[in-house]
């Protein structure tokens, strides 16, 4: 399907088929948000596996999804009223392109190796980052066989609230870092989320000015692999005939 008429057709012509005509009509912006979610569960579902081979298992599997890889270097935060778990941690903000991140596939860390260059510099050694919860994180650190080393950083990742001088709550996320050595550089390899499919100019219609699908009003067809076309469709008329069923 090439552009957002043939998107439109094809749905209404499974969903009418499924329904047999007695669900009630779903208007471009309806069909937007179906197939729109079930892109991203489809994208889902190939990381996890779920549609057959899980991602990088083979070529091709990774192919599907090479247009929305990514890598970011994260920034360590310098402001003030941040609190620490430990001495020594590392704490970075999520960066402004946070809603991007649909799942993060790999996160390495340059860490000071206890070791010298030839020129008397510091030698530095790349590190696995690997997620704990707080509650994991006490038991980890106390365990010499998990704790932080040369070749691994632990992450903690929570929310802080704070109001701002108009009088809102806005909430900031915030990833900490703990190392029992010198942390030069935080990269993180993600799978960013795919743009939406919109049907129709937003603005256009009265009914449907003023609304966005993850803050994007006009309207672009799928930019996904064609080959994953078919199974977003099939999805998306899935999760039209759940609601309509409920």
């Amino acid at each position: 399907m090439k552009n957002c008429q043939e998107w439109f057709l094809a749905f209404n012509q499974g969903y009418d088929n499924i329904t047999s005509h007695k669900a009630p009509g779903l208007n471009a912006y309806e069909i937007s948000v179906f197939l729109t979610d079930a892109q991203e569960s489809i994208v889902m579902a190939l990381y996890n596996g779920a549609l057959g081979k899980p991602f990088e298992s083979t070529e091709d599997v990774s192919n599907f999804l090479a247009s929305l890889m990514r890598r970011v270097k994260m920034e360590e935060v310098t402001e003030t009223g941040v609190m620490h778990t430990c001495e020594g941690s590392h704490i970075y903000t999520t960066p402004d392109n946070a809603d991007e991140i649909l799942v993060k596939t790999l996160e390495l860390c340059m860490v000071d190796s206890g070791c010298k260059n030839p020129d008397g510099t510091k030698k530095y050694n790349q590190a696995i980052v690997n997620p704990v919860t707080l509650d994991e994180y006490w038991k980890t650190s106390r365990n010499p066989f998990k704790k932080a080393n040369a070749n691994k950083v632990l992450r903690l990742t929570y929310p802080s609230s704070a109001i701002t001088d108009d009088g809102d709550l806005t909430i900031k996320k915030y990833t900490e870092l703990i190392s029992d050595r010198e942390i030069q550089s935080y990269v993180v390899h993600y799978i960013t989320r795919p743009e939406p499919i919109i049907l129709a100019d937003l603005k256009q219609s009265e009914e449907t000015d003023g609304l966005t699908i993850h803050g994007k009003w006009q309207a672009q067809t799928c930019k996904l692999d064609d080959a994953l076309h078919q199974a977003i469709l099939f999805e998306a008329i899935r999760m039209a005939k759940a609601v309509w069923q409920n």
